[in-house]
């Protein structure tokens, strides 16, 4: 997966960069974000802000390891409930 095969917008990539000081440059979909700082306490900051910020709520089932494994995952997760809330 490429940067050009997600579509996600800009506030997505600004939230990820504000809680992964770590990352530089544009968001690569398949980005490994444990490697670039993603603890247990992030993952929580980053779950409560895109929450918030898209007005969604990630089922339980969701909130697996490989949701948040890469930019490109959270993002698919976070888009099925975009829609599904539409």
């Amino acid at each position: 997966m490429t940067a050009t095969d997600v579509s996600w917008d800009a506030g997505f990539e600004q939230l990820l960069t504000s809680v992964l000081p770590r990352v530089t440059g544009p968001l690569d979909p398949a980005l490994d974000l444990k490697a670039v700082g993603l603890d247990s306490m992030a993952t929580i900051e980053l779950l409560v802000r895109l929450e918030d910020r898209y007005e969604v709520q990630i089922p339980e089932d969701r909130l697996t390891a490989a949701t948040f494994a890469t930019p490109g995952a959270l993002w698919s997760v976070l888009a099925a409930q975009r829609s599904a809330g539409a």
